[in-house]
């Protein structure tokens, strides 16, 4: 129905304007004569006076130029702003119509718009066991929900987000294996250096600054082991106890304590004592 409105036939009366300046070569020799008496004026503080009076002349007569251009210019809009008055106001009564018709099509395009966000999601949550990966991290590319788009370019978009992100999973957990046999082998809690791993860093890196860790904790442990060998030449055993005989200070106990844990865990707390310079011994079987 919309394709049988049509305008009537109308037509617009305007002249194009013609602004002539009556006596234009009279007018411009008086121009250049004014212009031409002061030319080349020389200002000095004898002639100061005389030069700001001449340049107000010059600028009177140059206001009552452009007064008269401005005055030309809003007689000659004058129509143009009556027959855009006109116009404007019949594209409003046009308006009246188009935009409900406007604010229509927009929400039943954001209805469709969810409809198509709904099938993407249950889409999405379809594929997601097959990569091993949580519907959760699948991050919607916009261009899914376009009307466009075909559901086979939908599901193959997905399936490389899934891919990509099964990727990450997979260097991951590859790298999580090689740092945790990579620490524990130098008796390092690897917890630390799994974190940084999670955040991004690069796994050579983090190698790296395990070796880096280990190499400190050794030099620690040579300057404690160099004070604990000093120490012992002024150091007395006295009734369990260990006496500095410079300065008559207890510096050590000899305590017995019975530990229960697991092998991983024993591991970690004599790798502790080891580094802490702590003295200890096995009692029993």
């Amino acid at each position: 129905m919309a394709n049988e409105l049509s305008l009537p036939e109308y037509t617009i009366d305007y002249q194009l304007p013609v602004i002539t300046i009556n006596n234009f070569d009279q007018l411009k020799t008086a121009v250049e004569a004014y212009a031409n008496k002061y030319q080349g004026m020389a200002v000095t503080a004898s002639t100061e006076k005389e030069s700001k009076s001449s340049r107000a002349e010059l600028r009177k007569l140059k206001q009552a130029l452009d007064d008269k251009r401005k005055e030309i210019r809003k007689k000659y809009a004058e129509p143009y702003q009556r027959f855009a008055a006109q116009i404007k106001d019949l594209e409003m009564t046009l308006d009246s119509s188009i935009n409900p018709i406007d604010a229509g099509l927009k929400e039943l395009e954001d209805q469709q718009r969810q409809l198509r966000l709904k099938h993407v999601n249950a889409l999405i949550a379809e594929m997601a066991p097959n990569y091993h990966v949580e519907p959760g991290e699948v991050e919607i590319d916009p261009t899914w929900l376009n009307k466009t788009t075909t559901k086979k370019k939908v599901t193959e978009g997905i399936a490389d987000v899934m891919g990509y992100i099964k990727k990450q999973h997979d260097d991951l957990e590859a790298g999580i294996k090689t740092i945790t046999k990579y620490a524990q082998a130098y008796h390092i809690d690897p917890a630390g250096w799994i974190d940084q791993l999670k955040q991004g860093q690069d796994v050579n890196y983090l190698l790296q600054a395990i070796d880096n860790q280990v190499k400190l904790n050794k030099q620690k442990q040579q300057t404690l082991e160099a004070q604990a060998a000093e120490a012992q030449t002024h150091q007395i055993q006295q009734k369990g106890k260990t006496i500095d005989t410079n300065t008559g200070e207890v510096v050590s106990h000899s305590v017995s304590l019975k530990i229960t844990a697991t092998i991983p865990q024993m591991k970690l707390l004599r790798a502790f004592m080891d580094s802490n310079q702590i003295r200890y011994q096995r009692v029993g079987a």
